[in-house]
């Protein structure tokens, strides 16, 4: 037998021997879990850390018992009533589920910055500073659905007298700080604003 879904417990460590396991707190909110008697409860928890030491899978009842010291017929009754956590290696199919969370973060590294360089071009030339770094930070910050509206706040900003004379901002903080969002800075004339 082994536990099913053994990765969401068991840290993956390759070069040495892992004597804990993760157990999260979701568990609380498991139909199955609040179904189970104490005893049961108790004996999963032995069960998952039997099972890291052979990568998710769990001895026979006969040394379940031994190790956990427990009578035969006990294991053999837990066993049966933990079946939704675990599963009969020879019977086992390959896995049609998704881990979704990592396909999120692959999906989320795979995220494209096609409008990135027309970000990059909007900006007044003097400024264009640390390109890779601002594409890592408009990747990451999914910035090709907001691209429409940076540009055209770029170009108004360009327009700007502030701007022209080299007051405005590094790309990569317009990037972290959504400068976009603050508007068009107002002319100043005289020391007011107009």
């Amino acid at each position: 037998m082994k536990v099913r879904n053994w990765e969401r417990y068991q840290p993956k460590m390759k070069d040495r021997d892992v004597i804990w396991i993760k157990l999260y707190r979701r568990i609380l909110e498991d139909y199955e879990w609040h179904n189970l008697s104490s005893d049961s409860k108790a004996t999963l928890i032995e069960l998952l850390l039997l099972a890291s030491e052979n990568n998710g899978e769990i001895p026979g009842k006969e040394k379940i018992a031994f190790r956990l010291r427990k009578d035969i017929g006990f294991v053999e009754e837990q066993l049966h009533l933990l079946t939704h956590w675990l599963q009969d290696v020879d019977k086992m199919l390959p896995s049609c589920e998704q881990d979704v969370p990592l396909e999120k973060r692959r999906e989320e590294k795979s995220k494209t910055y096609v409008r990135f360089d027309e970000f990059w071009n909007k900006l007044l030339p003097k400024r264009r500073i640390n390109r890779k770094g601002c594409i890592e930070k408009w990747k990451k910050h999914g910035l090709d659905d907001e691209a429409d509206k940076i540009i055209s706040w770029l170009g108004q900003m360009n327009m700007t007298q502030e701007w022209k004379d080299g007051y405005n901002p590094s790309p990569e903080v317009i990037i972290n700080q959504r400068r976009w969002e603050d508007g068009v800075n107002k002319p100043i004339v005289k020391g007011r604003m107009l």
